[in-house]
């Protein structure tokens, strides 16, 4: 069975969340998965005191744009409304956001209205306990998707079993360069709560933390992407693919690195510390193709094609006129050596004559 909500207007994140810190969910069923839950609210614009203060905080420049990590935020009060639904399974404040997918099809326009929908449906069984992914898709007034996101959450335990512990294997450090450092402070978590929405207690306080299991408060893990994001997106990314796992959590305060590599699909981070024993965030900035643009890379390769043939044409021709224009002297020399032998023949039996 599936659920549908629908909105005028987006409903109150706090709210969610305090619906979210009473509900305990009623756990799966041998047998039964998430069902389709989803919520959508038409014609939301960002709000540019909230996007001023997110770009001011995260490091975003001032573009006319909406950062790709944006859209998440005008679509959090969507997402506490499908996890605190009744016919959520789980306890929210139970899950761990694990892995994030981002696909940016075109800029999005910082006034631009846009349709924000975001849907639930089904888990998967992992070792550490059971995944789920949250569905994100923003769509422009003639209704096409500008920008989609897949977050992937953890609940712990159940069936799913125990999760294998294994050493750490250190990336090739070597590998990479220093782009970046900054001083996460201890407020920061209620700072970017308040702006994004997300007032989860484990983010708020040292004292409201504990209680969930961390000795200090810990950095959003959305924060910590955004800041990366902001430091190594390219000026003239349109198009892109953000990608990006949180591996352990940034207790506040903390000092972080950022560190980079391209390759020939993009630029790859990583956000350790300054002792290179843990790794906080590894990602991806990639340019893909954007949507509807395969038609034009047809095109594209067509032209080439087209070009290419032309060129061999072309040099084909070329060659033959060569072969003609040396034929033609050939046999303009061959002429002209035969006029010249008929010439001193012609000498010579006259001088014969005149002997005789």
């Amino acid at each position: 069975m599936s659920h549908s909500l629908e909105f005028n207007s987006l409903p109150s994140a706090v709210g969610g969340f305090l619906r979210a810190a009473v509900a305990r969910g009623s756990g799966l069923k041998k047998g039964q998965t998430i069902p389709r839950i989803s919520a959508i609210c038409r014609g939301v614009v960002a709000d540019a005191e909230g996007l001023r203060k997110y770009r001011k905080l995260c490091g975003f420049r001032i573009d006319g744009r909406l950062p790709p990590s944006y859209p998440h935020i005008l679509a959090a009060p969507l997402h506490l409304q499908v996890l605190t639904h009744k016919a959520f399974p789980f306890k929210l404040l139970g899950a761990v956001h694990v892995r994030n997918a981002v696909t940016q099809h075109r800029p999005i326009a910082a006034s631009e209205a846009l349709d924000v929908e975001v849907f639930v449906e089904g888990h998967r069984d992992v070792d550490a306990g059971r995944e789920f992914d949250l569905v994100t898709k923003i769509r422009d007034t003639a209704g096409k998707v500008a920008w989609e996101s897949t977050s992937t959450n953890l609940i712990r335990g159940g069936s799913g079993g125990k999760s294998k512990k294994s050493g750490w294997t250190p990336p090739d450090w070597s590998a990479f360069e220093l782009v970046g450092d900054w001083t996460v402070p201890e407020d920061i978590g209620r700072r970017y709560g308040l702006i994004a929405g997300d007032v989860n207690p484990i983010h708020m306080h040292a004292l409201a933390a504990k209680p969930f299991g961390f000795k200090r408060a810990i950095a959003h893990g959305m924060y910590s992407y955004a800041r990366c994001v902001a430091r190594l997106l390219p000026e003239d990314a349109d198009a892109v693919s953000l990608t990006v796992a949180f591996k352990r959590p940034v207790f506040l305060p903390s000092r972080v690195e950022l560190l980079a590599r391209d390759d020939a699909k993009g630029r790859e981070y990583l956000l350790t510390n300054a002792a290179r024993d843990t790794v906080y965030l590894e990602g991806r900035i990639d340019r893909p193709q954007a949507a509807g643009s395969a038609p034009a890379a047809k095109k594209a390769v067509g032209k080439k094609a087209a070009a290419k043939k032309a060129t061999a044409k072309k040099a084909a021709a070329k060659k033959s006129a060569a072969k003609k224009s040396a034929r033609k002297a050939t046999a303009k020399k061959a002429t002209a050596k035969k006029a010249t032998a008929s010439k001193s023949a012609a000498r010579k039996t006259a001088a014969k004559k005149t002997g005789a």
